[in-house]
């Protein structure tokens, strides 16, 4: 399906990279590839950073790759990049590292997650629009915890591509909290088991909630 057209053009290049590397072990399957109203779980996750206007948006893949890039039709978009972190094993730390290496020369990059179905394009407007094009953060914050998805400002790049482990970015976030632009925003809720996944098809509505008939999907290149 073809992204909606972002609102208006944002006033500096701001990429998304968004993160499904991870096995889903808790889940047993592909979380990504969970059934959401006719979409996947990672179709739904992507989509809202194409609505707003984010250039380029990059997923990264890891863990079954190859199945998850054929089955998560995802939108058809000329910003679209899919990366596959060969590393995933490592943790989050090496798709971050693989993600901010394919935004190319963008001013901003947020880092999302891919198990937040929940995200909106407003709620990604309100980060990049909080950046005022100095602050090396725009950190989202929602009942007392750091919530997402983050902003980093271009000049944080290097220390997100220093990053190793099983670690996301929050070690860059507090080294530069003092200068970092707080946003409070709710919490999005991420989808590990099966008793996330019951949840979030209840709260969706019936609409939601109806079973996807096969067929076949085009497969992104």
């Amino acid at each position: 399906m073809a992204a909606p057209a972002p609102v208006r053009p944002l006033s500096a290049r701001v990429a998304a990279v968004v993160l499904a590397a991870g096995a889903s072990r808790r889940l047993g399957r592909p979380k990504v590839l969970l059934d959401l109203g006719g979409q996947t779980l990672l179709a739904r996750a992507v989509a809202p950073h194409l609505e707003a206007g984010l250039d380029p948006v990059v997923v990264v893949l890891g863990h079954g790759a190859s199945e998850v890039r054929a089955a998560a039709a995802l939108p058809v978009d000329g910003r679209l990049r899919i990366v596959v972190n060969d590393g995933w094993e490592e943790g989050m730390a090496s798709s971050i590292r693989a993600g901010v290496a394919a935004v190319g020369d963008a001013d901003a990059v947020l880092i999302a997650l891919g198990d937040q179905p929940e995200l909106t394009a407003g709620r990604v407007r309100a980060v990049v629009e909080a950046w005022d094009g100095r602050a090396p953060v725009v950190a989202p914050e929602g009942e007392g915890r750091p919530a997402h998805p983050i902003l980093f400002a271009r000049a944080l790049f290097p220390e997100l591509q220093a990053l190793r482990g099983d670690t996301g970015a929050r070690a860059v976030v507090e080294r530069h909290q003092e200068a970092a632009i707080r946003l409070s925003l709710p919490q999005l809720r991420d989808v590990d088991t099966a008793e996330d996944y019951r949840a979030l098809r209840q709260r969706a509505g019936p609409a939601h909630t109806r079973t996807r008939a096969p067929h076949r999907r085009r497969k992104l290149t």
